[in-house]
Formats: C-alpha cells, sequence, structure tokens
C-alpha cells in the first residue's frame, strides 16, 4: 500500500489531478488495476489515503504549535514554522497537486478542515502558553485565521515562481507576527536589584 502511495504522489505530481486515474497508476506502479482496487475503491480514496499519509510529515515541517517559543523568541517560531513547511513542501512530490486538489473534492476538503481545526487547537495552546488571554470563541477566530490564510498563502506560493514565492513567504510571516503582537504580551523588562 505505501508504494501505491509512493507512486501516487509522484504521478500527481507530473500529470496533475485532471489527469491522474487508477489505469495510469496500476502502469506507472507496475500493477494490474485490481491490485490498487484491493486497496482502494477509487482514485478519490487513493487521495484521501495520500493527504492523511501526509499529515505527521506536515506537522513536523511546521514544529510543535503548542510550545511555540520554546528556547527562543515566539516571532523566530513563527518564521521557522513557515518557513520550514514550504521549504519542505515545496521538495515533496505532489504535495502542490494534493493541495489544489482538496478545494476541489470534498472527501479530500473535509479531511483538511479536520486537520487545520486541530492545528487551531494547537495553536490556541501555544498561544495560551505565551500569555494570550481571549475568551474561547475569539481564540478559536484567531487561530483559525492564522492556520487558514497561512494555508492559503502558501499554496498559492506553492504554484509561484520561486522568486514571487519567496516575496509572499515573506510577507506571510510579516502578516502573521504583526497580527500576533497585537496579542502576545511583551515581557516585562527585569528590574534591577537596589
Amino acid at each position: 500500500m505505501q508504494r501505491i502511495l509512493k507512486v501516487s504522489a509522484e504521478l500527481l505530481e507530473d500529470v496533475g489531478i485532471d489527469g491522474f486515474n487508477t489505469n495510469l497508476l496500476a502502469e506507472r506502479a507496475g500493477l494490474g488495476t485490481r491490485a490498487i482496487y484491493r486497496y482502494f475503491p477509487n482514485k478519490f480514496a487513493i487521495l484521501v489515503a495520500m493527504a492523511q499519509d501526509l499529515r505527521a510529515t506536515e506537522r513536523a515541517w511546521i514544529g510543535n504549535l503548542r510550545e511555540p517559543a520554546s528556547g527562543g523568541d515566539w516571532r523566530e517560531a513563527v518564521a521557522n514554522a513557515i518557513d520550514g513547511h514550504f521549504e519542505a513542501a515545496s521538495r515533496h512530490p505532489g504535495y502542490a497537486a494534493l493541495r489544489a486538489a482538496a478545494f476541489a473534492i470534498p472527501e479530500l476538503r473535509e479531511s483538511d478542515s479536520l486537520e487545520n481545526r486541530a492545528l487551531a487547537q494547537d495553536l490556541a495552546a501555544g498561544l495560551t502558553s505565551l500569555g494570550v488571554v481571549l475568551d474561547p470563541g475569539r481564540m478559536g477566530a484567531l487561530c483559525r485565521t492564522i492556520m487558514e490564510s497561512s494555508n492559503r498563502m502558501l499554496d498559492i506560493a506553492l504554484q509561484s515562481p520561486r522568486g514571487e514565492a519567496a516575496q509572499l513567504v515573506r510577507e506571510l510571516k510579516l502578516m502573521i507576527t504583526s497580527l500576533l503582537e497585537n496579542y502576545i504580551p511583551d515581557p516585562k523588562p527585569q528590574r534591577a536589584a537596589d
């Protein structure tokens, strides 16, 4: 099954979502279509499995949102999360095409929405650890705004020429940092002992 998912990612990278089908996948993987259907009932099930398989990998690219400032400045953690995600995603076969498919395929859209909600909860815990105090509704809105806008801008950057992508990523980091500066309290300076 992992071989099918690996070849699926490579095929998706080559032909995009419109050209992706089980017959071409079977040919590329050196398998019969029955072997594909033994694991997956259709191409959409393959795409959902690919997306679910990527979730742990994506979390590693982003880093620990529950402890965003462990050992450093939170602004650096924001930059590292965005840069790490973009750089790794741009090297991962089929990732950009799979993300683009998430808008067109209801099963992928639902899976993506669930993962974004989980990441938003992790971010809320991280922001709370940094001293952000908001009612649950507002905290949820703040975190969803960050997650959804980050995902969309990174999706656009992944489809853009390298120079333009770098500018989009830079602006995204500035946008998220500027937004969070309204909520994260500055550390109080230490008073010198008299």
